[in-house]
């Protein structure tokens, strides 16, 4: 974009509030037209259409906003528009986060203390062993267990993103709490069919429970604290966030 062009948006930008109904539309072309080169790879991590982000940022930071200067450059119109898409991805992490945890329905820390101790256990320990189980999973598990094992998304939402990820999910044994059963992932992760997973065996293994036992009440209690606190540890790793498809109207660059 020329500088003489570009003079506009800025001589735009410097009186957002007085601006008429057509300089308004003006404005908004222009300072659309000029992000149109502008394709961060930051955002294929977003779920919507670049034209969508252009439209979002023109109103939430360049019409509504009041902490950015007007740029002077169309440079610096793309690194406004680039720390806006590094912010939605920000947003995104923390409401997935916080979503994830929703689903775990966790309990307050101080309820695990008494149940673990009948198996000489600590929540402290307890989260000391999940740190360690999950320094030993890949990258492709760990994104299971966080957004499927722990925040209920369906697996198929992740196939995109990990090659045979219903394989991946059954090798590391995900389960879910059934609505209305607290216990019922800890149920089911120790039940037969799942004791040879990568879950199933670690907690069997960490409550020192062996395969053949015949489990008690207190023993699916336990399995499910286990679970809880494993999602805890999960769930409070710094991971990039899982990539969605683009409105196929526009793809940014992957």
């Amino acid at each position: 974009m020329q500088s003489e062009q570009f003079e506009r948006i800025h001589a735009f930008w410097t009186r957002r509030p007085q601006l008429t109904q057509g300089e308004l539309g003006e404005f908004y072309q222009r300072v659309i037209a000029a992000l149109t080169p502008c394709r961060p790879r930051e955002a294929a991590s977003l779920g919507d259409s670049l034209a969508d982000l252009r439209h979002q940022f023109f109103i939430e930071k360049v019409l509504h906003g009041d902490s950015e200067a007007a740029p002077h450059h169309v440079g610096a119109l793309f690194l406004y528009f680039k720390r806006f898409i590094i912010d939605q991805l920000r947003k995104q992490r923390i409401e997935e986060d916080a979503d994830a945890q929703d689903g775990c329905e966790l309990r307050a820390p101080d309820a695990y203390a008494e149940p673990l101790r009948d198996y000489q256990l600590t929540p402290q320990q307890v989260r000391a062993a999940a740190d360690v189980f999950i320094a030993t999973l890949p990258r492709d598990l760990i994104l299971l267990l966080r957004h499927c094992g722990c925040g209920g998304m369906p697996v198929k939402e992740l196939a995109e993103q990990i090659a045979s990820a219903h394989y991946h999910g059954g090798k590391l044994g995900l389960v879910h709490r059934q609505k209305g059963d607290p216990d019922s992932a800890g149920r089911q992760v120790v039940e037969p069919a799942h004791r040879a997973t990568l879950l199933g065996s670690w907690v069997l293994s960490l409550l020192k429970l062996r395969v053949g036992d015949a489990l008690a009440a207190r023993d699916l209690q336990a399995a499910q604290i286990v679970l809880d606190i494993l999602c805890v540890a999960a769930l409070s790793l710094h991971m990039d966030p899982v990539s969605t498809p683009s409105n196929p109207n526009e793809r940014p660059p992957a």
